[in-house]
């Protein structure tokens, strides 16, 4: 009886730690996690630039962003870019990625290296060669947007909707 509860747990924590797509097919994930550092610069523009494109493209793709150290405010540079941009950005504070922020995600787009524990929950893209946005932020976002851009159409062609 022991040997048999044992199975069950085990069984279960391995459900647990698999993908959410794994575990349930048919169930469509929508949310891109962006992962910086900080939680408070390149991860809230590429999140917000992402969410516009995707409105813009009708897609039903929602991105978040998240720090692996998060600092206490967004940065200066992201905050006043996105706004003379006149970007909308959802991230009033920044976050740590959770385990379920990577588990719930279609892709994790990092711009650092990620915690081992979060490597094999999601599908990782790794967009670590971009500089920080104090660097210059124009150059930077224009970077992230190009990088959005290509995204989403490989995005669209997963999901099996055709671009706009």
């Amino acid at each position: 009886m022991a040997l048999r509860l044992f199975v069950i747990f085990l069984l279960a924590c391995a459900e647990a730690a698999q993908p959410q797509a794994t575990k349930r097919p048919g169930m469509q994930r929508s949310e891109i996690v962006f992962v910086c550092k900080h939680g408070a610069a390149l991860s809230v523009v590429a999140a917000a630039y992402f969410n516009r494109r995707a409105q813009q493209k009708h897609l039903h793709l929602h991105a978040i962003a998240r720090g692996t150290s998060p600092q206490a405010d967004i940065a200066v540079s992201a905050r006043a870019g996105l706004e003379a941009d006149g970007v909308a950005f959802e991230t009033e504070r920044p976050q740590s990625l959770s385990r379920r922020d990577a588990t719930h995600a279609l892709r994790v787009v990092t711009f650092t290296r990620l915690p081992f524990q979060y490597s094999k929950l999601a599908t990782i893209e790794k967009w670590d060669d971009v500089p920080p946005t104090s660097a210059d932020y124009g150059r930077v976002r224009d970077m992230i947007v190009e990088r959005i851009e290509n995204l989403l159409a490989r995005l669209q062609r997963e999901i099996g909707k055709n671009p706009d």
